[in-house]
């Protein structure tokens, strides 16, 4: 690839935008089953004795970290996914737009005019 110049499929782009549909919607099902799991652990390191008042913070706080970092990572997928179709459709748009144009100038050097005017004589 020359220096300056950019390829780009807009319909694979299309296609991994698609693709990556799925990733919130999987990051959301980890997210569940993260909670539904740490009910199970809940009660391991006791409620209200010493050594629960001692580890309990930490250990909500260590579960709640985790559970923004899921939500972080589906927000970004969701934006990633987002920006991907975008940009797909912007290229698309554009290659549409230049094909259209290429079309025009061709029916326009096909008709016969003034040979002032340039074109085909």
């Amino acid at each position: 690839m020359a220096p300056g110049k950019f390829i780009a499929n807009p319909g694979r782009m299309r296609q991994g935008g698609e693709m990556m549909e799925e990733l919130p919607a999987r990051v959301k099902r980890i997210s569940e089953n993260f909670i539904s799991d740490m009910q199970s652990y809940y009660p391991w390191p006791g409620i209200d004795d010493d050594f629960a008042l001692e580890t309990r913070p930490k250990y909500d706080a260590n579960n709640q970290a985790c559970l923004d970092l899921l939500t972080a990572i589906g927000g970004a997928f969701t934006g990633l996914r987002h920006a991907v179709l975008s940009n797909s459709r912007h290229i698309e748009g554009v290659s549409s737009d230049a094909r259209d144009e290429i079309d025009r100038q061709m029916s326009s050097l096909d008709t016969p005019d003034d040979s002032s005017q340039g074109g085909r004589h």
